[in-house]
This record gives structure tokens, C-alpha cells and sequence, in this order.
């Protein structure tokens, strides 16, 4: 069973105005438009967050998704979370509240969140179309309707003015995200070239500083650095160092120490 609490960072016992802000904020950093050069690693995971949101952010289904966490009801007929992604998927885009909420906050970002991209992204591409209807109560409700793949193949090819300007639109994008919404942007290939360390200090490192040895693997050889540790220094500290981390083709990580008192 995936774990949704983890997938968004937050704890077992957020609140759903919690729960809702952090999505936001993951679901700007990691929608494709964000990540140029990494559409495709950027799509699984603002589809992986998605996901979760659409589970935690829905009173009933977070509360049958925790049961079957818990493994409450088992052996009296109760065969835990019973819905599949593609339900999970179908059921936030046809409520319809919830999908006019993520459409306006999208298109604030200046973000797509058409029906062609949530086909593709959300629905592999089958075809579903996204259709409203009229109940005779007079409510009105999203139906899906799905038609046969067709196999043609677009032979397109955007030209070199059309690519530098989508560059362009994505930096502005994520300046925009910044400014608007406090987001810090990181390409997906150096967040997944950072690492992360332990450095444990003695009391008298802590309070007085000073200069410590750091050895560690990077790529697989042993390095050695002289990190300078700041007088009264606490627990749980994080020093970054940057451009120390893995490195991938013209990327490199950054470096994490984590800093433990001992004593």
C-alpha cells in the first residue's frame, strides 16, 4: 500500500488546510511546465502527488485509507483501501468542486491544466473526455466518457523560436512561483544528486566551533573536506554544501551535513 503521508511530507494527524497547503506547494515545484528537460520524471511524481491529495484531501477516503493502514476490520469481512489510481483519479476530476478549485489554482501559476494534459498525464493518454451533464434535480455533474486510442503519430516538430520561447515562459513560470507563492525551485536532476550526511560533534565542537574533518563518498571515491563549524552550533542544524553532492553529466548535488551533539 503507498503511502500518502509520506508521498506529501506531512504527518498522520495533519489538517486538511495542512494537507492542502503543502500540495499546492509540491504540485507547482513539480508540474511538468516547471521542469523543462524533465517533463517526464516531473509528470510521475505531480501525478504520485496528486494521488495522495486526492485520498487525504477526501474525508472518506482518508478515513478508509487509514483503517486499512491501521489494519482495523481484518478477518470481519473488511478487505482495506478498495480503490484503484484510476478510481482515485476519476473520482477528484468529477467532483466537480474540487476540480474547479484545482483549475483556478492552476491557471493563476499560469500552469496547464486542460483536458488534454490531464488525459495524458492522469489517463495514459486512452482518451477520456471530460463531459458535464445535468441530473433532473438540476445539480450538474463531470461524466467520463472514453473512446478507442487512435494510432496515429503527430510528425510536428516545434521550431527553434517555439523551444526557446516555452524556455523562457518556464523561467518565468518559476520566478512568478517564487515571488507569489514562496517557492523555491530546484531541477529534478540535482535534487536527486544531493546527499546527506551525519556529523557528530562533542559538546566543547559544538560550543566553541572550529574547523572538523568530513569524509564521505562521492561517486564512488572517498573525499575528505575541512567544513568550519560555527560556535554554538545546535542539534538538528543542517549546513549545506554546495556543488559537494553527487554529480550527473553537468549536474552536481549538493552536499548535507546533519549535525549531532553527543555528550
Amino acid at each position: 500500500m503507498k503511502d500518502y503521508y509520506r508521498i506529501l511530507g506531512v504527518p498522520e494527524n495533519a489538517s486538511n488546510q495542512e494537507i492542502k497547503g503543502v500540495f499546492r506547494k509540491l504540485a507547482f515545484k513539480y508540474h511538468p511546465d516547471t521542469n523543462p528537460g524533465n517533463e517526464k520524471q516531473a509528470e510521475e511524481r505531480f501525478k504520485e502527488i496528486n494521488e495522495a491529495y486526492a485520498v487525504l484531501g477526501d474525508k472518506a477516503k482518508r478515513q478508509q485509507y487509514d483503517f486499512a493502514r491501521k489494519g482495523q476490520f481484518v478477518g470481519a469481512g473488511y478487505r482495506g483501501f478498495q480503490y484503484s489510481q484510476q478510481d482515485i483519479f476519476q473520482g477528484i476530476f468529477s467532483n466537480q468542486t474540487m476540480f474547479d478549485e484545482l483549475s483556478r489554482m492552476f491557471a493563476q501559476a499560469g500552469l496547464r491544466f486542460d483536458h488534454d494534459f490531464l488525459n495524458r498525464v492522469f489517463f495514459e493518454g486512452r482518451g477520456v473526455i471530460f463531459q458535464f451533464y445535468a441530473s433532473p434535480g438540476g445539480i450538474s455533474r463531470r461524466a467520463y466518457q472514453q473512446y478507442p486510442r487512435q494510432t496515429r503519430v503527430s510528425t510536428y516538430k516545434p521550431s527553434w523560436t517555439q523551444r526557446f520561447l516555452s524556455r523562457i515562459i518556464a523561467k518565468l513560470s518559476r520566478h512568478l512561483l517564487g515571488k507569489l507563492f514562496g517557492i523555491e525551485y530546484t531541477p529534478l536532476a540535482k535534487q536527486n544528486l544531493d546527499q546527506h550526511i551525519e556529523l557528530e560533534l562533542s559538546l566543547d565542537e559544538a560550543a566553541t566551533g572550529g574547523e572538523k574533518k568530513v569524509t564521505y563518498k562521492r561517486d564512488k571515491q572517498k573525499k575528505r573536506l575541512m567544513v568550519k563549524i560555527p560556535p554554538g552550533v545546535k542539534p538538528g542544524t543542517k549546513i549545506r554544501l554546495k556543488g559537494m553532492g553527487l554529480t550527473e553529466d553537468k549536474h552536481s548535488g549538493d552536499l548535507y551535513l546533519h549535525i549531532k551533539v553527543k555528550g
